[in-house]
């Protein structure tokens, strides 16, 4: 006898309880997702907090090797060596935040002073182009909308200043707050680094112990390495622009570089964005060396980003270069130009979670190694390799015994090897 729908009776029972089970596991996705963005709610109202926090436990990823490095150079305790990291960190900025007062601020006081020359160069070069182009002014004129451009923007551009000095002054004193907030927490957890650990390593079961250690050093591994491929991009971007500055004479060098190196933090968006100070400059003040100035920038910039970045990303954050750009739309899309720029680290840190799952998984289905002796045995000869390095080397000895023990069923039962007939 058969259901109305035509599904046995017998069956009907075990239909009915998969339905169930899928309605509460969608259920369950859908009250998960609602809690989390009720979650993510209450927290954008402590976004500024927790940018603080974010931004010193990124310092401390920063200091912490300068920190080892120092204690080791000099031979002194950790104690004085944290003085004297945090000491010369307080004089780097401090000299940054006074050449930008002094050199910068001139410099860009006597650009807005310059700004009716600058726009009376641009306006001859655009009518130069145009003619240049055999453009006719009745399809469009390029320095009558050049002008009106410009005019529309420095109104604007006046009017907002003059309303918001106020706000600016403030925006300031609360720049230099967070600053300062950021180097003290960062100090407090380099100083007690082993009793936040410790304290977080009695709140996880023992059981978990490994893969609490591993989630360390994958965050530790992934925010590090791009901390330091950043900071080498900007340095290399940095140099590069200084070179072409003084080989061809580009004015206002100070604030060009410090335009391409904030522009360098931002992950591949940066590097474009990069090109334009110097490139503005070129064009306003040395027109005749502005192809020349673009054309090696373009040249350096590429081989910056394509070559080496890629490779730098791959060795220190351990991400393919398609990898990066999904991290990089991922992060713009949930949290725009911060999501963006620390997308590439947490995917980093993801990635080498995943791995570590898969290469362990790798390893338990083969029978006849053991993950724990193998980690033990490379960490033995290697006692500064990462878990997940280890796990990853035990993953490729699993699939050789694998591979030999295929060939040897192979080599067993291939015709060369069975008994003639009688």
């Amino acid at each position: 006898m058969t259901a109305k729908s035509g599904t046995p009776a017998g069956q009907e029972g075990p239909a009915r309880g998969r339905a169930a089970t899928a309605f509460f596991v969608l259920g369950g996705i859908f009250f998960g997702l609602a809690v989390a963005a009720q979650v993510v709610a209450i927290a954008a109202g402590f976004s500024s907090i927790l940018l603080i926090v974010f931004f010193a436990w990124l310092l401390v990823f920063v200091v912490a090797p300068l920190i080892d490095a120092t204690g080791r150079a000099l031979r002194i305790g950790r104690g004085k060596a944290i003085a004297i990291v945090y000491v010369a960190v307080l004089a780097c900025i401090g000299l940054l935040v006074a050449a930008t007062a002094q050199i910068g601020a001139r410099e860009a006081a006597d650009i807005l002073a310059r700004s009716d020359e600058i726009t009376a160069r641009v306006h001859g070069l655009l009518v130069s182009a145009q003619g240049s182009l055999r453009i006719s002014p009745s399809t469009i004129d390029l320095a009558a909308t050049f002008d009106q451009a410009q005019r529309s923007l420095f109104s604007a551009l006046t009017t907002k200043l003059n309303a918001e000095v106020q706000a600016i002054a403030g925006t300031t004193l609360t720049v230099a707050g967070n600053l300062f907030l950021i180097l003290v927490l960062s100090l407090y957890a380099v100083v007690d680094v082993d009793a936040i650990l410790g304290g977080l390593q009695r709140v996880v079961p023992n059981r978990y112990a490994q893969e609490l250690l591993l989630v360390q050093q994958s965050v530790g591994r992934a925010f590090r390495g791009f901390l330091r491929v950043q900071a080498i991009l900007v340095v290399l971007q940095v140099a590069l622009t200084v070179v072409v500055g003084l080989l061809f004479g580009l004015p206002y060098l100070y604030v060009t570089t410090l335009g391409v190196a904030l522009a360098m933090f931002i992950p591949f968006f940066g590097p474009p964005i990069a090109l334009l100070p110097p490139l503005l400059i070129a064009i306003a003040f040395r027109p005749e060396v502005a192809l020349p100035v673009v054309a090696v920038l373009l040249v350096g910039q590429t081989l910056l980003v394509n070559v080496l970045q890629p490779r730098l990303m791959r060795e220190t954050a351990g991400l393919h270069p398609i990898l990066v750009l999904i991290a990089l739309l991922l992060g713009a899309q949930v949290a725009g130009l911060w999501g963006a720029l620390f997308g590439i680290p947490i995917v980093a840190a993801v990635n080498l979670l995943l791995r570590y799952v898969v290469n362990r998984r790798a390893v338990d289905e083969v029978e006849g190694i053991d993950l724990a002796e193998v980690v033990a045995q490379v960490q033995a000869a290697d006692p500064e390799i990462p878990l997940d390095e280890a796990v990853a080397i035990a993953a490729d000895r699993a699939e050789a015994l694998i591979e030999d023990r295929s060939q040897g069923r192979a080599g067993m039962s291939s015709p060369a090897d069975q008994p003639g007939p009688g």
